[in-house]
């Protein structure tokens, strides 16, 4: 008896425990998703690509023009998103907060698919709404991505509706919105590619899922690639395929393991448990997840990419949470106590991200931000005062000065490395002094591998262009006179 009551205060204590920190996380969120929204800067690289990707869209523009020509900017992704924020732009404005409200949204969408989905599979609420909490909090990354101008939380809220109308029972209808969420991020085939193998056993109606999404998918590719002359494929798949190196991988392993060990553990221990009618699913979805782990060393890569393992991981937490309830015995007070004490290690691993957030949002944003934020604020009138066009390896200071982004260095360094891609339009572009002014966040005349740029666009930069002085963290250059003018100037 005693054993029994040592037991039970100790899982209520310790779920209390996470209800709180989960409380008080999501307090977190909302206040730093304010704070972020409205703010005019970018918060992390892609933001801006992302928004000029959408502008095209806007504007009626093509999204994937002919890279023989400026601008040179890759719209690296799908289109759904960027025609969807497009859209709205044309009814509510520039800038980021059409595309980071669209992102908030489809984070709070998507923990409310997971808190259904798992509610329908365990029938017990208290599992769903575990499930829904612990997505937005366990790791931060909801936190980060929710209100950034990326892709990336539409195509998994989309991806999880599908998952949802299949465990509803409507495996058919799933097929629209993931094939939707590939159309808003191409690497977003882990869902369908669960409900293919959770479909199996009736193997009729998985191949018969198969054929319609794979015609979706081929149908809308084939009409992408005819509307943009062919150069669809060449920029979700080939201008998109950063090299993967083994030492980025290394050091994007930490902070994962840092962050998702516990919730990982907490997660694995439903496969200790005999499986259940409707938990296949989302078992396959976890293991299916969890093997795209190495992808993070491809270079570029961010905790964006584990958030579908996120929300797998937090799907079986609620699956956890809610056998264990269901047991009566001692032993099972104990279990739940366990899985709680593993919950309270992943929530407060994270405590000092969410007070560094929470500082942020309270006192950095509102006095102007902080380092390269900072430093894109204070320089953005200046050049946005500048005439003429602007050429910078910093595409947020671009938006900031509301200049238009003509060419993406970092990403077509790459490209021309590889031989993917011809330089010759930016090369003529700065011969022909087009841009009244260069601003850069590296001397040209630093070692190359300190700078996103070639050696053959260093070298026409400096024939073209010469330096008049340094603001805010970026070297300035203006057009050097021509050789023409110079002979005129000095005839002898």
């Amino acid at each position: 008896m005693v054993y029994a009551r040592l037991a039970e205060a100790a899982r209520a204590a310790l779920w209390s425990a996470v209800v709180v920190l989960i409380a008080t996380y999501l307090g977190v969120f909302l206040v730093s998703a304010a704070a972020r929204l409205p703010f005019p800067a970018e918060f992390i690289y892609g933001e801006s690509i992302v928004l000029a990707g959408a502008r095209r869209v806007a504007q009626g523009q093509p999204l994937y023009p002919s890279p023989d020509h400026l601008p040179l900017v890759v719209s690296a992704y799908m289109p759904v998103y960027y025609v969807l924020v497009g859209a709205l732009q044309r009814f509510f404005g520039d800038g980021y907060v059409v595309g980071r409200s669209v992102s908030l949204l489809s984070t709070l969408a998507a923990a409310g698919l997971l808190t259904w989905s798992i509610r329908r599979v365990s029938r017990c609420w208290w599992g769903g709404l575990l499930a829904g909490g612990v997505f937005l909090t366990q790791n931060m990354t909801a936190l980060l991505w929710a209100p950034l101008h990326r892709v990336d939380p539409l195509a998994l809220c989309l991806a999880l509706a599908g998952l949802a109308l299949v465990t509803a029972g409507r495996p058919r209808a799933a097929a629209v919105p993931l094939l939707l969420a590939v159309l808003t991020k191409q690497t977003y085939l882990v869902a369908p590619l669960a409900v293919f193998l959770a479909l199996l056993p009736r193997w009729r109606l998985a191949i018969s899922f198969a054929l319609v999404l794979g015609a979706g998918l081929l149908a809308a590719v084939m009409f992408a690639q005819a509307l943009s002359g062919g150069w669809f494929l060449w920029y979700t798949a080939v201008a998109n395929a950063n090299p993967f190196q083994l030492d980025y991988l290394w050091a994007q392993l930490w902070p994962f393991l840092r962050f998702n060990s516990f919730p990982l553990l907490a997660a694995a221990a439903l496969f200790l448990l005999r499986p259940l009618p409707g938990e296949r699913l989302w078992r396959i979805y976890f293991v299916c997840a969890a093997l795209t782990l190495p992808g993070i060393g491809k270079v570029g890569a961010s905790s964006n990419y584990w958030l579908e393992l996120t929300a797998a991981s937090s799907a079986l937490i609620g699956l956890t949470a809610s056998r264990l309830a269901a047991r009566q015995a001692p032993l099972s007070s104990w279990a739940q106590a366990g899985l709680a004490a593993v919950l309270v290690g992943s929530l407060v691993v994270v405590a000092p991200g969410y007070r560094a957030v929470l500082g942020e949002a309270l006192e950095v944003l509102p006095s102007g931000g902080a380092g390269a934020v900072r430093a894109q604020l204070e320089l953005a009138p200046l050049l946005a005062a500048e005439p003429g066009e602007l050429l910078t390896d910093d595409p947020a200071l671009a938006v900031a000065a509301g200049k238009a982004i003509h060419f993406e260095f970092v990403i077509f360094r790459l490209l021309a490395e590889q031989g993917l891609w011809d330089e010759r339009p930016i090369l003529d572009a700065i011969a022909a002094r087009r841009f009244s002014l260069v601003a850069v966040r590296t001397p040209l005349n630093a070692p190359l591998a300190d700078a996103e740029w070639t050696a053959s666009v260093r070298d026409a930069l400096q024939a073209a262009y010469v330096p008049i002085g340094q603001a805010a963290g970026h070297w300035l250059y203006r057009p050097s006179p021509a050789l023409g003018a110079r002979l005129s100037e000095n005839p002898s």
